[in-house]
C-alpha cells in the first residue's frame, strides 16, 4: 500500500511539472523604420534580437526543467513567467528615442526660385537674339535687338517739334525791337489818318482835287464830242476813233461826277467802324510790343515746351526698349523668337529660370509648433541617392490651406547647388534647431 501511494505522487508531480513547464510566447514588436535615423533603427533592431535570445533561452530552459523534481519545476515556472515582462519594459525606451530625434519628412518638387518670362516692349522686326537654350546669362545682358528705323524717325519728329517750342518761348520773352515798335507806331499813324477822313469827311484840298478832276473829265468830253461831230455825216461813224474817243471821255466822266458825289456825301456808318476797328488793333500791336508777353502767354508756352520735351523722352524710351535686356541672373530654359521674326508689345522672347532653387512642402497642422523661419533643414533628391543638401526654413505661408489643414513651407538650399534642377522630386527634412 506504501509503494502504492509512492508511485501515485510521483505520477502527480510529473504531471504538474509538464504542465508549468510550457514555454510562454513573447510578441514581436517591430520599431516602425524612419529614414535619416540609422542610429533609432539600429537600436530598435538590437531590441528585437534581445527579445529573440530571451524567448529561444525560455524554451531551452523549460525544456530542461522537465526532468527536474517538482521544487525545481516551480522556480523555473517563475522566471518564465517574468521573461515576457521583461521584454515588454524594453518597448517605451526605444519608442522616447524616437521622439526625441524631431525629424519631420516630407516630399516635394526642386522649383526655381524666380521664373521669368522677357517680353518685347515695343513692336519691330528681330535683328539679333544671340542666344540658345542652356546658356548662362548675367543681368544687363543682350537678350535681343530689335528694328529701330520707325523709332528713330519718330524721335527725330518730337525734335523738331521740341525746337520750334523752344524758339517760340525765346520769342516770346525777347524785348521789342526799334524798328518793330516803329513800324507799328507807322501802322498807327496811317489807321488813324484812314479813320480820320472817314468820319470827318473830306478836307478842303481833297474837295478841289475832286472837283478839278471831274472838270477834267468833262474837258475830255467836249474835245471827243467836237472831233466826233466832224465825222458823224460818214456811214461808217461807228468804225471811226472819233467815235470811240467820245465814249470812252464819257465814261470817264461819269467815273469822276460819282466819285465828287461820294466825297461830297462823306463816308458810310459802315467805312467808320472798319477805319476804327483798324486803328483799334494798331494800337493794340504797339501797345503789346511795349509791354512785351504777359506771365500768362508765357507760362502757357513753356507748357507747350515741356509737352514737347516729353514727347522727345518717350520716344527715345521706345528707342531704348528696343534693346531687350536680361532682368535677372539665370539660365536660358526657352527661346520663343528668331532673328527675323516681327515682335510684337507683349510677346516672349525667351524664358530665364534663376540659378536659386526651392522646395516648397505641406506640413500638417499639428507640426506647426514644431516649424520656424531658418530652421535647418536636409534635401534629398533620386538623382544623387544618399547625398543631402543643406538648406534653410525661408518661408512659412501665414496661413493654412482650408482643404488639407496644411500649410506651405519653403526650403531654400544654403548654396547654389547646380545639381538641383528644377522639376526633380525631393525629400525634405526637417530638423530640430
Amino acid at each position: 500500500m506504501a509503494c502504492l501511494l509512492v508511485a501515485t505522487s510521483l505520477v502527480i508531480s510529473s504531471c504538474n511539472l509538464t504542465g508549468a513547464a510550457q514555454p510562454t510566447a513573447v510578441p514581436f514588436a517591430a520599431t516602425p523604420y524612419q529614414p535619416g535615423n540609422e542610429a533609432i533603427n539600429a537600436a530598435a533592431n538590437d531590441t528585437n534580437s534581445a527579445e529573440t535570445s530571451a524567448s529561444t533561452t525560455n524554451t531551452t530552459t523549460t525544456a530542461l526543467t522537465e526532468t527536474t523534481t517538482s521544487s525545481d519545476a516551480a522556480t523555473n515556472s517563475t522566471a518564465v513567467a517574468a521573461a515576457p515582462a521583461a521584454s515588454d519594459a524594453s518597448q517605451p525606451a526605444a519608442t522616447a528615442a524616437q521622439a526625441t530625434t524631431g525629424v519631420l519628412r516630407y516630399s516635394g518638387e526642386i522649383a526655381a526660385n524666380y521664373q521669368v518670362v522677357v517680353v518685347a516692349e515695343t513692336p519691330g522686326m528681330v535683328l539679333e537674339l544671340p542666344l540658345q537654350v542652356g546658356d548662362i546669362i548675367t543681368k544687363g545682358a543682350l537678350v535681343a535687338q530689335l528694328d529701330t528705323i520707325l523709332l528713330e524717325a519718330q524721335k527725330a519728329q518730337a525734335m523738331v517739334g521740341l525746337e520750334a517750342a523752344t524758339a517760340q518761348l525765346a520769342l516770346v520773352k525777347m524785348p521789342p525791337d526799334e524798328d518793330d515798335l516803329a513800324a507799328a507806331q507807322a501802322a498807327v499813324n496811317a489807321a488813324g489818318a484812314a479813320y480820320n477822313r472817314a468820319s470827318g469827311g473830306l478836307t478842303e484840298e481833297e474837295q478841289r482835287l475832286v472837283l478839278a478832276q471831274l472838270k477834267q473829265a468833262q474837258a475830255v468830253v467836249t474835245i471827243a464830242q467836237a472831233a466826233y461831230n466832224q465825222v458823224k455825216g460818214n456811214p461808217a461813224i461807228g468804225m471811226l476813233p472819233q467815235s470811240l474817243q467820245l465814249q470812252q471821255a464819257t465814261i470817264g466822266v461819269e467815273a469822276a461826277q460819282a466819285n465828287y458825289d461820294k466825297a461830297v456825301k462823306g463816308a458810310t456808318q459802315d467805312v467808320i467802324a472798319g477805319a476804327y476797328a483798324q486803328l483799334a488793333g494798331a494800337r493794340a500791336q504797339l501797345q503789346r510790343l511795349k509791354e512785351g508777353a504777359k506771365p500768362e502767354q508765357i507760362k502757357a508756352v513753356e507748357a507747350q515746351v515741356k509737352q514737347a520735351e516729353m514727347g522727345v523722352y518717350l520716344a527715345q524710351l521706345q528707342v531704348s526698349k528696343a534693346t531687350v535686356k536680361a532682368p535677372i541672373d539665370g539660365i536660358i530654359t526657352r527661346i520663343n523668337s528668331t532673328v527675323g521674326a516681327m515682335a510684337a508689345p507683349g510677346a516672349p522672347l525667351v524664358t530665364i529660370l534663376s540659378h536659386e532653387v526651392k522646395v516648397t512642402v505641406a506640413v500638417e497642422e499639428t507640426r506647426i509648433s514644431q516649424l520656424a523661419v531658418g530652421q535647418p533643414a536636409l534635401i534629398y533628391v533620386e538623382a544623387y541617392p544618399g547625398r543631402a543638401f543643406e538648406g534653410t526654413v525661408a518661408y512659412i505661408a501665414p496661413e493654412l490651406d482650408p482643404a488639407t489643414r496644411t500649410v506651405q513651407v519653403t526650403i531654400r538650399p544654403d548654396e547654389i547647388v547646380n545639381e538641383l534642377a528644377p522639376g526633380m522630386s525631393a525629400a525634405v527634412e526637417l530638423l530640430n534647431q
